[in-house]
């Protein structure tokens, strides 16, 4: 820790509000990255909007409150934290979607206010440009977080002047490279052991000598994530090299079935033999963070055209493993991913549209070329940088260093306790 702490640090109460810390989900990754580290200096608890049910849990001396039934975004078991437990927070913050206005109220005037007075989004700036439902909510809070400085400067030119740049985390002694190829080579052994074909007929079986793509993303919802498009890139690379037929292989890490049946998708665009999952019973398990690192190193690229990310935490874990990355160059991604890897433009119309689309929160999200994107794995097949992009991957990674970014935070929380603290008379005293 680089600032001296105030006294009386102990007292200070942060109500932070995600995913369980146990969730194998990003928000629950950074919210016990977040968490743990901070209850050692402040007083914090965790309301968990997805994870737990039923009660309050305490894991390692940190309080997790249970949401109310069907409360979907914590909003209302938070009000109730508020109004009638005797553990009154000074700070209330929260790491999940605003644009729906759960963590503001009308107020009869222009403007709403936030449900806590102290309140502080992390917030996920992932269409271009912000919408303006999470700028209205944005507005009300006391300060924001932002966890891309493209994000910040986004909602700054939509009137929330109080952002702030903090970036997501991430442990790089656990998201290592590999120490040799043996290891690599023993890493996709090991994983072809674990994983669920896509194809039980006709099954191209990971080994050693494998090209493996590692794909992943939340199947929350049908296009977001693009797994279809993903699918496509690979089935042009393949048909524009054959010779890579032999020894590509494709590893997703998914719920196979929820907004999208993945391996049918696979399979309509004739890459299924080549695909190979998680099963469900294991992400109901959920898989350790030690395999979820096994598992990103022993890949030769991460693929990720995801449409529209505030900030993907997959490819900073990629990164962290001096992986190199395959993404859309849309919205934050080419300052998250930097030199580590390809980046793949928006597809084009012949007219020279951008292929970008509004989505319900009338913003853009956007279209990778897949054209482009198989241009890029057949660079990343054929060597091409390969060596060079994994050095600089690695070395992006440093920024979101734990140890780089919980500075950030304890000098953020250390300027608002001295915004707010009292001052007794003898120091206002001229």
């Amino acid at each position: 820790m680089k600032r001296k702490l105030l006294p009386g640090a102990k007292d200070f109460k942060i109500l932070y509000l995600s995913n369980a810390p146990f969730t194998p989900s990003g928000y629950g990754v950074q919210c016990a990255g977040n968490c743990y580290e901070w209850n050692k200096h402040y007083d914090v608890r965790v309301l968990a909007n997805y994870g737990i049910q039923g009660g309050m849990l305490g894991l390692n001396d940190l309080p997790v409150y249970a949401p109310l039934t069907a409360d979907d975004h914590g909003n209302r078991t938070a009000d109730l934290i508020f109004k009638q437990s005797s553990w009154k927070p000074d700070l209330f913050i929260t790491l999940y979607d605003i644009w729906m206005g759960a963590y503001i109220k009308e107020t009869g005037l222009p403007d709403p206010a936030p449900i806590h007075p102290f309140w502080i989004p992390i917030i996920m700036v992932d269409h271009e440009p912000v919408p303006e439902a999470t700028a209205i909510a944005a507005r009300a809070s006391y300060r924001s977080v932002c966890p891309t400085k493209w994000g910040v400067d986004q909602l700054k030119r939509h009137g929330v002047p109080q952002s702030h740049y903090i970036p997501f985390g991430i442990d790089r002694e656990m998201w290592r490279p590999s120490k040799s190829k043996g290891e690599q080579r023993k890493d996709k052994e090991w994983l072809s052991e674990r994983v669920m074909p896509f194809n039980l007929g006709n099954h191209a079986k990971i080994d050693g000598d494998s090209f493996l793509i590692h794909i992943n993303g939340a199947n929350k919802d049908p296009y977001r994530k693009a797994f279809m498009r993903m699918f496509t890139a690979i089935q042009i690379f393949l048909q524009q090299n054959p010779d890579a037929v032999k020894d590509t292989r494709v590893y997703v890490h998914s719920w196979m079935r929820m907004a999208r049946d993945i391996p049918h998708g696979a399979k309509v665009l004739h890459v299924d033999r080549f695909c190979s999952a998680s099963s469900d019973y294991h992400m109901l398990q959920g898989v350790p963070p030690e395999a979820m690192a096994r598992i990103a190193r022993s890949a030769d690229v991460f693929m990720h055209l995801s449409e529209g990310g505030g900030f993907e935490i997959p490819i900073m874990e990629a990164l962290s493993c001096g992986i190199p990355v395959i993404a859309q160059d849309f919205v934050a991604n080419k300052e998250i991913v930097g030199d580590g890897g390809y980046m793949v433009p928006t597809i084009k119309s012949e007219s020279g549209a951008l292929g970008k689309y509004f989505t319900p929160l009338d913003a853009l999200q956007g279209i990778a070329d897949e054209f482009k994107a198989a241009e890029a794995l057949a660079k990343a097949y054929n060597g091409q940088d390969r060596g060079d992009l994994s050095m600089k991957a690695r070395m992006k990674s440093e920024e979101y260093d734990w140890k780089n970014v919980h500075p950030l935070w304890y000098d953020f929380f250390e300027d608002i306790r001295e915004e707010r603290r009292y001052v007794p008379l003898k120091e206002r005293m001229i």
